[in-house]
């Protein structure tokens, strides 16, 4: 009878090793092939004619449901307007040639991306247009983006030159 308990735990652990392990540690097979993606866009921009460091308090990418934006504050607190990187974090990256980018981003039509500078200590009124996302030379009318559903728009490439900056929508 002693030897029969042994030889039962023995069996048990052996059933359930081989028969509770099929593939190690791995997700579900249908998390693994189904599972949800990011919506946003992605793109470079690129700098030149960097203005002195007193004049950069903060650079940040925003995005704008509308154009032209209405109420710059307003909107990003209300969700018609995305800013990246989002506030309560460092700004875009200064003194640099280009920088790499995504911004996740709900599904539809945006149409102002730009590059905005603070340049001046008053959070609510000294920003400036510094570069925008446009696909042809007519700088007054910025392209439009259309972020797919679970996908990544690519290539929304902007240039930012500081001495030459785009029409001011604010």
């Amino acid at each position: 009878m002693t030897r029969f308990y042994p030889v039962v735990i023995l069996l048990f652990l052996w059933v359930l090793v081989f028969t509770g392990c099929d593939d190690g540690i791995q997700p579900p097979e249908s998390s693994a092939s189904t599972g949800p993606h990011v919506s946003g866009f992605s793109g470079t921009i690129a700098f030149k004619n960097w203005p002195p460091a007193d004049s950069l308090v903060d650079l940040r990418l925003v995005t704008f449901k509308k154009f032209p934006p209405t109420n710059i504050v307003g909107d990003a607190l209300s969700g018609n307007a995305i800013v990246y990187p989002p506030i309560g974090q460092s700004s875009l990256p200064l003194n640099v040639d280009t920088v790499h980018y995504f911004v996740p981003a709900p599904a539809g039509e945006y149409q102002y991306v730009v590059v905005a500078q603070q340049f001046g200590q008053n959070v609510f009124q000294d920003w400036r247009a510094v570069g925008q996302y446009d696909l042809d030379t007519n700088l007054a009318v910025p392209s439009v983006i259309q972020v797919p559903e679970n996908d990544t728009l690519k290539n929304v490439n902007i240039n930012v030159d500081f001495l030459h900056r785009p029409p001011q929508p604010f």
